[in-house]
């Protein structure tokens, strides 16, 4: 069972946009906001980062490693990844070091 909720309104994804804190490395753009009810994330891959394969396999790795991590607790916020070019290429441990950088 998941520990997060997934943004799926497009309405909670331009709200995360127009308030959250961004931050940037060199995979992901990071956006956090607070929120009172459960944490949320929302990834957002774009097709210049390759084709569905590519975009779908980034997709999972990120889940794969917010499975594994206490995301859930608290703080509560919503977060959206904007994936960057080259995190399709990446490999599984340097999206794993840059997303602990972010949820440290």
């Amino acid at each position: 069972m998941r520990r997060y909720q997934s943004l799926r309104r497009r309405s909670d994804f331009a709200r995360v946009q127009r308030r959250g804190e961004r931050q940037v490395g060199p995979l992901f753009v990071f956006l956090a906001t607070a929120t009172r009810g459960p944490s949320r994330v929302g990834v957002t891959v774009a097709k210049a980062i390759g084709n569905a394969v590519v975009r779908n396999r980034l997709r999972r790795r990120v889940k794969a490693f917010l499975d594994r991590t206490a995301f859930g607790a608290a703080p509560h916020r919503d977060v959206v990844l904007i994936a960057r070019p080259g995190a399709g290429e990446a490999e599984f441990a340097a999206v794993a070091a840059e997303l602990g950088r972010f949820f440290r």
